[in-house]
């Protein structure tokens, strides 16, 4: 799975949504400052205004971590990634998916072969969450983790240097062995090993189910019933408001 990284690399006609890496700047064992967090504006007709800012950080202080599933087409295929919460409120995602130049579609096919590199978007959750709820018009669900922060904050210490790693040794996305499930798998791992890989990662649509099995997700309630709770609806927030965050999780599941 392993690539050189490309000669040239600032020469590449990356799209803008993957034009810059995150990278990692470690103060001591806690505190770290995370560059290139993506924060796109987005017209109503979709139109970027690409930014991105840094920011300091302490692990010590994430208390939380939520699992984001959107969908596109059907029930069997989503997009699946993490976001992480801190005491003060504010909110990281972190998204694994294809580093694409432009002219460059996407294509589950295409993926089985070395055409996309691997990439962790690090991004604001009005930009990540709001580009698919607002914009792409997909269905997104928000769980919290049943975790403790002391899991979550192990989870985001491996996601860390899962960053640093792809930044020094770049591999390829794999549509069955490298994507968006099985890296959360790989990353649960380090926190339970009780966690194994699973059909329902494969056919990640389902990882909600799975992790709904395995205790992961609120499970006083029937999985049906959270399911319905967890679905972010896009008429019960604005994608530019700066308590996009805080919008989306009135109604859901309690953090």
């Amino acid at each position: 799975m392993l690539i050189q990284p490309p000669s040239g690399e600032d020469a590449i006609d990356w799209l803008a949504e993957y034009a810059r890496p995150g990278e990692v700047e470690w103060h001591d064992d806690n505190r770290f400052t995370l560059r290139n967090i993506r924060d796109f504006r987005y017209s109503p007709t979709g139109q970027e205004s690409p930014a991105w800012y840094q920011r300091q950080r302490d692990l010590s202080q994430l208390t939380t971590t939520a699992l984001v599933l959107s969908y596109w087409g059907g029930g069997c295929v989503a997009h699946a990634f993490l976001s992480f919460g801190f005491r003060d409120g504010q909110w990281l995602a972190i998204s694994v998916e294809t580093r694409r130049r432009h002219n460059q579609p996407w294509s589950s096919l295409g993926g089985l072969w070395r055409n996309y590199p691997l990439m962790y978007v690090v991004a604001d959750e009005r930009d990540v969450i709001g580009v698919r709820l607002h914009i792409r018009r997909e269905r997104v669900y928000l769980y919290s983790l049943n975790i403790t922060p002391q899991q979550s904050q192990q989870l985001l210490r491996d996601y860390l240097l899962r960053i640093e790693q792809l930044n020094n040794h770049p591999e390829w996305y794999h549509t069955l062995l490298n994507n968006c499930t099985t890296n959360i798998l790989r990353h649960g791992r380090a926190v339970s090993p009780a966690i194994k890989y699973h059909w329902r990662l494969l056919l990640s649509g389902f990882a909600d189910r799975y992790c709904y099995q395995m205790g992961l997700l609120d499970t006083r309630q029937p999985f049906a019933t959270l399911r319905a709770r967890s679905r972010l609806m896009a008429a019960h927030s604005v994608i530019d408001s700066p308590s996009f965050s805080q919008d989306i999780r009135r109604g859901a599941p309690t953090e």
